[in-house]
């Protein structure tokens, strides 16, 4: 939930200085020291007291009207967006009555300091960049051990929510709406959900105290969150410190507030050196493999189409060359002049194929319409060799990145997994999205959980010069880290490895002079003879022939074969900052093969450093990546299989699952979700059993009566516990007064009676007829004993009522189910009787 309007409050303030204050001056370090710590990393944890619903804004139609936003895993969970909304709500309160009801006061820029200054909402022009936000909020999810149970267990999934109806009143008459019933699902209350924050915090001890101070004060305000939240819905508790007054009574003691830092000095350099190192041609690459996975999504936005900002599906070096040059710079040297030389660069990061970094499929690369592609084990065509087949429709692949290539196998071939996220922009003065503001909007961002890898390329002086600060200086660069658009709640979050030191880059060993075939691996960036940005092969060529030394002449086309296949790709980029666009990015793209006629000698070392270090503009953000005469494009590929020995493979086995104890924090939600995912069991198993009238309990068709069987019915509902033919309860002194009542007795097969004594005496039969799978529906470690109420015979009955068990309840759905299953038969029966008198 997005921020949009400074709000105007007609409510006073939980904490104000209106009343007369002892202390005004800057609280002094002896008060700083009875305070507990301020911690840049820690957890916010909601606990949700009532039933919730944070919409995805989308429903089943002709089922339910709006679904819960659920995250990878298929679980509920409250978006980082929601709960920064809600918090910036609550701290703004608290700034309204510290300011004396002014909107721009000191405190109000102290809640632009931690969650960021909105320039879409500002009526004047901005002079200075608008300030970023210190607080960085992730989504909050149930706890980690119930969420892995959970996302293997889809009944129990299921039972995490509930459909709930609602209807539109009309205003003037008071009665409801025609045609205005709706279907909410509903999330059940009772659970804790975590949130991981983390805040820039000021050096200043008093501008520290003041900043947290406020976050912790705001945590007290917030009460409810989500849909319908002033309908019941969706009330909740914030907590963040465990010594809240502390910082409460500070706050109160000092009302004036210090003036707000500047946070762009946060990755300023310190202490760092501009080395100046001029690399040779025989200064070799080295290169350093890393691996980035994706721990929330992460948007690498494309372009905007009307509400909706598309992603790459790829990490663009840009990003990735930021976060390095950041680390690095730990080391105390400065890598500006190395990354203006294009001494270091950083390559895209691409899905991980089959462990090896993927590469985006060569466009002359086609399948069999019909037959489909490297994926489904369809025939697959170099168009740079083999003609189009008579009898088959082929089609190109446009998108898609394939693993190592060899002359016995077809690559491996992968797609990145992508999710569309949709969120609101709220209006203050209605509380709900609306036109003027924005609405709502969507994001598309790579999946959750992707495995991608790139690699950090650089001179082996600049290594050389590095080692002699650190020995393993390489592992700086592990850690996790943020990138992408939205990356301070809901996006961005990843975890860099470095899968190893710095090796050698191997050598290009072509040995073809008379013809070169270039595969573009990344999008190359060139610009004609005007300066101005060019995707034209003749601009292409010309880079090449000066880089290589060598004339080229693209092969002339044989028969139907091809020798050039190329796309244009344009990046429209954009300013974080400032919520602007930048100049668009357009070049030639990734994936583009063509086959050139060299006249001259080609030198196999050039070829080396070129795919070392690529061609074209902006080589250090990961842009003008080629390969030159790999195997796959230089022999026919429609006689090659694929290789499945890894599709072959055993998935893990997850059964082990610790199921959760008593002794947890998430065992009294854990109860709840399994009682209702036990009660759905119930009511599915019963209708089945009763489906078969040989299942009903002995009831014939004519045997006994339904005012009988009413009568058993309305005497179940006072059965509490198995009762002991001993020691008769309500229900078995029943049935002994029936068999003592010879004409009601005769209404009773001896059959029936006895299975009706049975289900009500012993506690496992009722588990045994209904047969159900205790293991798909089980997440506590004392599950299905207290459910099942097994050897819970010597407790009263006021224990039993108040114990978690559902044997009761099962017992009277089956003999409910079995009254109506026959119910039903008998007039169907005499309906159809009635039919054929007539």
């Amino acid at each position: 939930m997005s921020k949009n309007k400074p709000k105007k409050h007609s409510k006073k303030a939980a904490i104000s200085n209106n009343k007369p204050v002892k202390n005004t001056v800057q609280p002094s370090k002896t008060q700083h020291k009875n305070l507990p710590p301020a911690p840049k990393i820690f957890s916010a944890h909601i606990k949700l007291i009532s039933d919730w619903h944070i919409g995805c804004g989308a429903g089943i139609t002709g089922d339910i009207d709006s679904l819960v936003q659920r995250n990878q895993d298929k679980l509920p969970y409250i978006p980082a967006k929601t709960l920064t909304g809600i918090w910036r709500d609550a701290c703004e309160l608290v700034a309204l009555g510290l300011d004396n009801g002014s909107e721009n006061g000191v405190w109000q820029k102290w809640v632009d300091y931690l969650f960021g200054e909105q320039p879409n909402i500002a009526v004047q022009a901005i002079e200075t960049s608008p300030r970023s936000a210190a607080l960085s909020i992730r989504a909050a999810y149930l706890p980690e051990n119930l969420a892995t149970l959970l996302k293997d267990k889809p009944q129990l999934r299921e039972a995490l929510t509930f459909v709930k109806p609602g209807i539109q009143i009309n205003s003037k008459s008071g009665c409801a709406e025609e045609e205005c019933l709706r279907f909410e699902e509903m999330v059940r209350g009772g659970t804790i959900l975590e949130a991981k924050c983390e805040i820039n915090l000021p050096e200043d001890e008093n501008q520290k105290c003041t900043a947290y101070a406020l976050l912790i004060a705001g945590t007290q305000l917030v009460e409810r969150l989500g849909g319908k939240r002033r309908r019941g819905a969706g009330k909740c508790q914030l907590v963040v410190a465990e010594d809240i007054p502390s910082w409460i009574n500070w706050l109160v003691d000092n009302p004036e507030a210090p003036t707000v830092p500047d946070l762009d000095k946060k990755y300023a350099d310190i202490n760092t050196e501009d080395i100046q190192i001029t690399a040779t041609e025989n200064d070799n690459w080295l290169y350093i493999p890393l691996q980035i996975i994706t721990k929330s999504p992460v948007i690498i936005s494309q372009r905007t189409v009307g509400n909706i900002t598309e992603t790459l599906d790829y990490i663009p070096g840009t990003h990735l060359l930021r976060l390095v040059s950041r680390k690095l710079s730990n080391l105390g040297i400065h890598l500006r002049s190395a990354i203006a030389r294009g001494d270091i660069l950083v390559t895209n990061a691409t899905l991980e194929v089959g462990e090896q970094q993927g590469r985006p499929i060569p466009l002359p690369l086609f399948y069999e319409k019909l037959g489909g592609g490297i994926e489904k084990g369809g025939k697959v065509y170099n168009r740079f060799l083999e003609s189009e087949p008579n009898n088959q429709q082929l089609k190109g692949y446009r998108t898609g990145y394939i693993g190592s290539t060899n002359n016995s196998h077809l690559p491996q071939y992968a797609k990145i997994n992508l999710t569309v996220g949709t969120h609101s922009t709220i209006e203050d003065k209605y509380q709900r999205p609306t036109s003027d503001v924005g609405g709502v909007y969507s994001y598309e961002a790579i999946q959750p959980g992707t495995q991608l890898k790139a690699e950090l390329r650089l001179r082996k002086s600049w290594a050389d010069l590095f080692k002699q600060k650190k020995a393993n200086w390489w592992d700086c660069l592990n850690g996790k880290d943020r990138l992408g658009q939205s990356k301070k709640d809901d996006y961005g979050a990843v975890d860099i490895k470095v899968l190893g030191k710095p090796q050698d880059i191997h050598q290009n060993n072509s040995t073809n002079n008379s013809q070169l075939t270039v595969w573009l691996l990344s999008d190359i960036l060139l610009r004609d003879e005007r300066l101005r940005p060019s995707t034209s092969i003749g601009d292409l060529v010309k880079e090449l022939e000066t880089v290589l030394g060598v004339k080229l002449e693209i092969q002339k086309q044989e028969h139907d074969k091809l020798s050039l296949i190329a796309r244009q790709h344009r990046i429209e980029s954009w300013q974080v900052r400032w919520g602007l666009p930048r100049p668009s990015l357009v070049g030639l793209a990734a994936g583009t093969c063509v086959v050139f006629n060299v006249n001259g000698q080609l030198d196999a070392s050039k070829l080396s450093q070129i795919e070392a270090s690529g061609i074209g503009e902006r080589r250090a953000e990961g842009y003008g990546q080629v390969c030159f005469n790999d195997p796959l494009l230089l022999r026919e590929t429609s006689n090659l299989q694929q290789d499945n020995t890894e599709n072959n493979k055993e998935p893990k086995n997850n059964s082990s699952q610790r199921l959760i104890t008593l002794s947890d924090r998430a065992f009294t939600y854990a109860r709840i979700v399994e009682k209702a995912a036990w009660r759905e069991a119930i009511r599915r198993a019963v209708l089945q059993v009763a489906a078969s009238p040989n299942n009903r309990l002995g009831i014939a068709p004519n045997q006994p009566t339904m005012s009988q069987l009413g009568a058993l019915k309305s005497i179940l509902g006072q059965l509490h516990k198995p009762e002991n033919p001993r020691e008769p309860g309500v229900v078995t002194q029943w049935l002994n007064n029936l068999e003592d009542t010879p004409n009601r007795k005769d209404k009773w097969s001896p059959q029936s009676l006895q299975t009706i004594r049975a289900l009500i005496s012993d506690e496992n039969q009722i588990w045994n007829t209904l047969n159900l799978n205790f293991a798909e529906i089980t997440l506590t470690s004392t599950g299905q004993q207290d459910l099942t109420a097994r050897q819970w015979r010597n407790i009263t009955n006021e224990q039993w009522q108040k114990s978690d068990q559902l044997w009761t309840e099962a017992v009277q759905a089956l003999v409910d189910a079995c009254i109506r299953a026959h119910k039903r038969d008998l007039e169907k029966d005499a309906y159809s009787t009635q039919t054929q008198g007539v």
